[in-house]
């Protein structure tokens, strides 16, 4: 059975009691705690963009939190290990949070996480508007901006899958986010046949 840890986040002073009934919980979070080596920096940032770019959530510094998925686990498994390798130290727990406040309060959390990310995408697909509209004005209707142009929406495209990726409880925003990425490729169809249409394809 599965050795877990169960959690008060509001009572620093308790201790963590060990639990070896999966049934009692259901949320499980992988909990890591490291420290590295504070110089050179390189393991230190590279430990926080592995973290983040999997939708990890920082309790304080050095402690990183995030639910429990298998593919994750062996992830996350992996990067203990080269914290090991690289001279640092580092634990990762599975933990459960009894109280039902405070599991909503960390899920709460990660959904406003996941929304200012949905919340920046949508700033990228009005700017990428405003950038074939820039180019329509100037008249711009060459192979170089079909090229430009593609090359951001397949950004767009590819930013949006991470996120929900990581979008671990379904913050709202992620609907808006879906149309929004629809209507920016509507609108580079509509660029594109303007292109065609100057260069008599």
């Amino acid at each position: 059975m599965q050795q877990v840890f169960y959690l008060n986040l509001t009572d620093s002073t308790s201790k963590c009691n060990t639990c070896y009934n999966e049934g009692m919980c259901n949320q499980y979070w992988s909990l890591l705690i490291y420290r590295v080596p504070s110089q050179p920096s390189t393991l230190r940032v590279y430990v926080w963009r592995k973290l983040k770019g999997w939708g990890g959530l920082y309790l304080q510094q050095s402690v990183g939190v995030i639910p429990q998925r298998d593919n994750l686990q062996q992830q996350l498994e992996k990067l203990k290990s080269e914290i090991l390798e690289g001279g640092g130290e580092a634990d990762l727990l599975t933990v459960c949070i009894e109280d039902n406040k405070q599991n909503q309060m960390l899920v709460e959390r990660f959904r406003k996480q996941a929304e200012d990310e949905y919340g920046e995408f949508l700033g990228r697909c009005q700017d990428f508007h405003k950038e074939l509209e820039h180019e329509r004005k100037q008249k711009n209707f060459n192979f170089a901006e079909l090229d430009e142009n593609e090359t951001e929406l397949a950004k767009l495209r590819s930013w949006l899958a991470k996120i929900r990726e990581r979008d671990f409880f379904d913050a709202p925003s992620y609907q808006k986010a879906v149309e929004a990425l629809h209507q920016c490729e509507q609108d580079f169809q509509l660029f594109s046949q303007q292109i065609y249409d100057a260069q008599d394809l």
